[in-house]
This record gives C-alpha cells, sequence and structure tokens, in this order.
C-alpha cells in the first residue's frame, strides 16, 4: 500500500509549543506578583505605557509586552490562535521562520502602538501577544495568495474568515489595540512575500 505525506508533516512544533509555554510562564509570573488585573503592575513587569504620546520606560517595553496578558481570557484567546495559526505555519516554515514572524509581528505591533499614540497624544497601557498573533496571520494569507488557495488543509475562505473574524473583534472593542493588529499583520504580509 502506498502512501503520500506532503514534505512538512513530519516537523514537530518546538517553535510554537516554546512560544505558549513563555507566554504561560509570564502569566504565572505575573499573577505571582499580583499584576494581573493591576494596570500599575503591568506596567511594573513591562507593559508597553505611553503618557500623552511619550513613550515611557526602557526599550524592552518593545518585546516583554508580546508576552503578557491582562487577565486569563486575554491569554487563551491569544493562545488558541498561536496554537491554531503556529501549526499551520510552522509545519511548512520550520520553526526558525515561525520564531522570526512571531518577534517581527510582536516589534512591529509594538512600534505601531508607539507611533500612533504619538500621533494621537494617547495615553495606553499595552500588552498581548495579538500582534504577533497578527503576523503569523499575515504570512498565512500571502501564503494563500501566492499558492491561490491550493495549500492543503487551508482554504482562502477559510483564512479570510479568520483574518474577518481578528478585525471585527479588535474594532468592537474600544480596549483592544488595533495599532498593534494591524502593524503585526503588515509585517507577517511583508515576511508571507519574502519567504519561498
Amino acid at each position: 500500500m502506498n502512501y503520500v505525506r506532503s514534505a512538512g508533516d513530519g516537523r514537530r512544533l518546538y517553535g510554537i509549543f516554546a512560544l505558549a509555554a513563555a507566554n504561560i510562564l509570564y502569566f504565572l509570573l505575573l499573577m505571582a506578583g499580583g499584576a494581573v488585573g493591576d494596570t500599575q503592575g503591568m506596567i511594573r513587569w513591562g507593559a508597553l505605557y505611553m503618557e500623552a504620546g511619550e513613550f515611557v520606560g526602557g526599550w524592552y517595553r518593545l518585546i516583554s509586552p508580546m508576552f503578557m496578558h491582562f487577565d486569563i481570557y486575554h491569554l487563551g484567546s491569544n493562545l488558541l490562535m498561536l496554537m491554531a495559526v503556529g501549526e499551520l505555519l510552522e509545519k511548512r516554515l520550520g520553526t526558525v521562520r515561525v520564531l522570526f514572524v512571531y518577534f517581527a509581528g510582536g516589534l512591529a505591533g509594538n512600534a505601531a502602538t508607539v507611533l500612533w499614540c504619538r500621533f494621537t497624544e494617547k495615553s495606553v497601557v499595552s500588552a498581548g501577544a495579538s500582534g504577533a498573533v497578527f503576523a503569523l496571520m499575515g504570512v498565512l494569507c500571502l501564503m494563500v495568495l501566492k499558492r491561490r488557495g491550493s495549500i492543503p488543509g487551508i482554504s482562502r475562505e477559510r483564512v479570510f474568515f479568520m483574518v474577518f473574524l481578528m478585525l471585527y473583534s479588535g474594532a468592537s472593542s474600544a480596549e483592544i489595540n488595533m495599532a498593534a493588529h494591524v502593524g503585526g499583520f503588515l509585517c507577517g504580509a511583508l515576511c508571507g512575500c519574502v519567504f519561498p
């Protein structure tokens, strides 16, 4: 009996599991430190902080927020999308590229937040992996477009419906950082243009 297996099916998901573990561990640290549900506590632990359009704190605040979450629901929703999209990508692109996209997208999302807040002179405290997760979505969208929807297990309609749901959920709540979502997505789409 003959079997057919696509080239990426045998890859293990080291990168996605490592990212999920890092997010969970940081959340446990935030809980232990009493920062969950406390805005000032989140700032102390590394959340991105803008005061009247001015960036407050060290530049590490462009990295640490992509592993921080305000509550268990925030963490759960981001991890759900990370695992769903990350599994599809890591099997096809490999661990190094998926990790690169996560970090690049997280940085791009946080940088977009800083720029948006400087332009609007807003004061915000921002944290969450959604910019990085949207970057993974951006790569996935470009892969589907480049392959004209011919990727096994991934339909064009399914991907665009997921993007629509994520953008809609962000636009429907004032607490959602849309700048991070859009910045991450555009960074991921750029990565998707470069990756073969």
